[in-house]
C-alpha cells in the first residue's frame, strides 16, 4: 500500500510525539475506486464505486468489511516480515555501489555499477538457489547502497545487472510490511463498475463512511464487467509504512 492518509499521518504523530493517544480502528474493510484517491480523501470523499441503491439500481458493490483488527486482524494478515518469496529488482542509481559476492567462491567485488535494475533478487539465498539452473544451485548475494543491512540473493545462471529496461519485477523497497493472508474477494457485480483504479482501506464497513487509513492505485486498472468478481489472491495486497 503505498500511501498514507492525512487523517492516519495525524493520528500517528499526535499518537508518538504528542500527549493524545490513537486508538485502534473497531473495523478495518477494504474499498475500490475509479478515480484516483487523496491523501485528504475520507470514507465520503473517495471516488468509490457506487452502491447504486439511492437510485434503486443496485451495482453489487460492497466493501469487503475485515471485522475488528483486534479479534480477526490475525486471520486476515500475514505476520510483520521479510517476503522470501517474490522475485525482486533494484534500480541502482547513478554513482551507487554495490557489494557482489560468488556465494560459491566467496569471491566478492564492490563496484560502482551503471546505473540500472538488477533481478532477480530474493531475500533468501535458498529460495534463490532452488531457481538456478546450476546442479547444485549457486547464488551471488547483492548488498546495496541504499539498503546497506540487507542481503539479497540472485541464481547465478540468470542473473541480471545494469539493464536500463524495466523487466516487471516487484521493485524492491525494504523489509517490513504484511500481506494478505487468504483470498479477499468482492461481491459479484451486478452491473458494470467501469475501470477499477484504486484500493483504500478504511476504518467503516459501512459506504460512505468512516476514514481512509491507506491508499494506492492499482498496478493494472481493471474494467468490471457485469458478473465479473474482483478478487485480491492471497499475499498480493502489501501494506508498508515506507
Amino acid at each position: 500500500m503505498a500511501a498514507i492518509s492525512d487523517y492516519l499521518e495525524g493520528q500517528l504523530l499526535n499518537h508518538i510525539f504528542r500527549s493524545t493517544s490513537f486508538s485502534k480502528p473497531t473495523n478495518i474493510s477494504v474499498a475500490l475506486t475509479n478515480g484516483v484517491i487523496k491523501d485528504s480523501d475520507t470514507g465520503a470523499t473517495i471516488d468509490e464505486i457506487p452502491t447504486g441503491t439511492a437510485l434503486g439500481l443496485p451495482t453489487g458493490y460492497t466493501r469487503i468489511s475485515l471485522g475488528s483488527p483486534a479479534v480477526s486482524g490475525d486471520t486476515y494478515w500475514s505476520s510483520v516480515g521479510e517476503d522470501t518469496v517474490t522475485a525482486f529488482s533494484v534500480f541502482l542509481n547513478p554513482n551507487e555501489q554495490v557489494v557482489a559476492t560468488n556465494v560459491d567462491t566467496a569471491v566478492t567485488n564492490t563496484t560502482t555499477a551503471t546505473s540500472g535494475y538488477f533481478y532477480p533478487l530474493y531475500t533468501s539465498q535458498t529460495i534463490a538457489e532452488s531457481v538456478d539452473t546450476n546442479t547444485p544451485g549457486k547464488a551471488f548475494k547483492f548488498v546495496f547502497d541504499k539498503y546497506p543491512s540487507v542481503e539479497l540473493y540472485a541464481p547465478l545462471a540468470t542473473v541480471q545487472s545494469g539493464i536500463q529496461t524495466d523487466p516487471g519485477y516487484t521493485l524492491y523497497e525494504g523489509n517490513g510490511f504484511i500481506k494478505n493472508a487468504q483470498n479477499l474477494t468482492f461481491a459479484r457485480a451486478d452491473v458494470d463498475w467501469g475501470v477499477v483504479s484504486g484500493v483504500a482501506i478504511v476504518d467503516s464497513s459501512t459506504f460512505g463512511g468512516g476514514n481512509v487509513l491507506m491508499h494506492s492505485q492499482l498496478s493494472a486498472p481493471r474494467t468490471v464487467r457485469a458478473s465479473d468478481q474482483v478478487t485480491f489472491n492471497t499475499r498480493s495486497l502489501e501494506i508498508s509504512l515506507s
